[in-house]
């Protein structure tokens, strides 16, 4: 399992979600909104799966939007 990250907008630093998954899944996830907490900045971010990356996999992350943009 790995840890589902974000880019803080304010400091532009990798943050955690808190949220860990598999591969397989964070492909499946739809693409709503979701909120944190940034540990990095102390406030709240709203992110989308779209702006996040599996941490040791950026990869996905370009996968995602191209699968997502096919089956719309």
């Amino acid at each position: 399992m790995s840890s589902v990250m974000i880019r803080c907008p304010a400091t532009g630093r990798a943050v955690s979600t808190a949220i860990e998954t598999d591969p397989g899944v964070f492909r499946k996830l739809p693409i709503v909104p979701a909120r944190m907490s940034c540990p990095a900045c102390g406030q709240d971010h709203v992110w989308t799966v779209s702006s996040a990356w599996l941490e040791g996999e950026p990869r996905l992350v370009e996968q995602t939007q191209t699968q997502n943009t096919v089956a719309a």
